[in-house]
């Protein structure tokens, strides 16, 4: 996993689109938070308010600037799944984040390059790892980036015979919208179950969460649902509510009983 910068990629490409009417930096964080909603909009019943968003999103830009958007996702999601026959989990987006100078300067960020991330997973999951006795692995990253560190633990488990799609769970958190986004596009694209929170980690305030497909897929919110602080989360009770009618009929009458006593 070299940390190198292809000139010829179109995700890097992205940021010149609009031939300097708009900045490259917003242009690149346009282009993950359209990403991001395009994923996010398809797959996830319980935001639905993303797709406004979408749409307000797109509307800063032509019709050709729409289109090239849409290809360079299509490059994207090709990329990796050529990447995923090559059992290869690649961070595909921390090296245009950085040429484009899309990074929060007040969060001052740094992210840790490729080949660091790799050398840490081979250290912390050795040659053998074992399955716990849940059946899967849970890793968490509380400053997550792009993701280069999640990824290359993937990269590491899935070289070593573990199925990232179904023996591992992720939670992941950043205080950047940018760096969330980019996040779940890679392990939604990749396909692992991991719930992508934009939070603080110091006084566990979540803003928003981010669910991938693999995730919603096998129910995980059931198996391992991914708390962010001590309360119940909003978002994964309204999940729950959707995918099982028995236990959306209990919590009702149980708001309903509270409710009541309150009177």
């Amino acid at each position: 996993m070299k940390y190198k910068k292809d000139l010829d990629d179109p995700v890097l490409k992205i940021a010149d689109v609009t031939r300097g009417r708009i900045s490259r930096r917003e242009v690149f964080r346009d282009f993950i938070a359209y990403c991001a909603h395009r994923i996010s909009v398809m797959t996830d019943p319980v935001h639905l308010e993303r797709i406004k968003y979408l749409n307000e999103l797109i509307e800063r830009y032509t019709t050709p600037e729409r289109e090239v958007f849409e290809q360079t996702l299509h490059h994207l999601i090709h990329t990796v799944m050529q990447n995923i026959e090559h059992c290869a989990y690649k961070d595909l987006l921390s090296i245009p984040f950085f040429e484009c100078s899309a990074e929060n300067r007040a969060l001052k960020q740094d992210f840790t390059p490729p080949d660091i991330a790799e050398l840490l997973s081979q250290l912390i999951y050795g040659e053998t790892p074992e399955l716990p006795n849940e059946g899967y692995y849970t890793l968490n990253d509380p400053t997550c980036g792009s993701g280069s560190l999640l990824l290359a633990s993937v990269d590491c488990l899935a070289r070593k015979g573990i199925n990232p799609s179904e023996q591992l769970v992720i939670q992941a958190s950043d205080l950047d919208i940018t760096c969330v986004q980019m996040t779940y596009i890679q392990l939604a694209l990749y396909g692992v179950p991991a719930v992508v929170i934009r939070g603080d980690v110091l006084t566990l305030r979540e803003y928003d969460r981010w669910y991938t497909p693999a995730y919603l897929l096998g129910k995980w919110v059931w198996r391992a649902p991914q708390p962010f602080g001590a309360r119940m989360n909003e978002s994964d009770e309204r999940l729950k509510m959707l995918e099982e009618p028995m236990y959306a009929a209990f919590r009702l009458a149980e708001q309903f009983m509270r409710k009541g006593k309150e009177c």
